[in-house]
C-alpha cells in the first residue's frame, strides 16, 4: 500500500485505554474509506472493535472541522 491509497479523511483516533492517538492499520480500505483489517493502537497495542473505532473516527472528524487557522475569528 502506498500513500496514494490511504483516504484523505483518514485521521488517527484516540485510544481509550492509554490516550494516545497513534493507530496501526492491517489491511486496505473499503470504498468508504475505512479498514477491512484489523486496526490497533501503537503504544499499548489496544485492538479497536469496528464499531468503538468508528465512533472514535467521527469524533476526530469533528474536532478536525471546529479547527480554525491563525488569523482567522
Amino acid at each position: 500500500m502506498t500513500d496514494a491509497d490511504v483516504p484523505n479523511n483518514l485521521l488517527p483516533v484516540t485510544c481509550p485505554v492509554c490516550g494516545e492517538s497513534q493507530n496501526t492499520m492491517v489491511g486496505g480500505f473499503d470504498p468508504n474509506g475505512l479498514p477491512v483489517g484489523t486496526v490497533n493502537c501503537m503504544v499499548c497495542r489496544y485492538a479497536f472493535e469496528r464499531d468503538t473505532y468508528i465512533r472514535a473516527l467521527e469524533i476526530r472528524r469533528q474536532e478536525f472541522e471546529s479547527l480554525i487557522g491563525p488569523g482567522v475569528l
